[in-house]
């Protein structure tokens, strides 16, 4: 289950180039196998994407 505020990486098979380096937060909590992930890039609005679950994993540094 994904919350908001969990850092997610997208899997490798799914990534485009680049992805490996971004950091991507859940801004919500997971809902009907779908969550939206913001990639924060320090921009002044930073991109927000709406994807499958079966498309993310936890970071390493949202695991308890």
């Amino acid at each position: 289950m994904i919350r908001q505020g969990d850092k997610v990486r997208i899997k490798w098979e799914w990534q485009d180039p680049g992805d490996e380096e971004i950091e991507f937060i859940a801004i919500e909590d997971e809902d009907g196998g779908r969550v939206s992930i913001r990639a924060m890039l320090g921009w002044p609005i930073d991109p927000i994407q709406r994807v499958s679950v079966d498309m993310l994993e936890h970071a390493k540094e949202s695991q308890s």
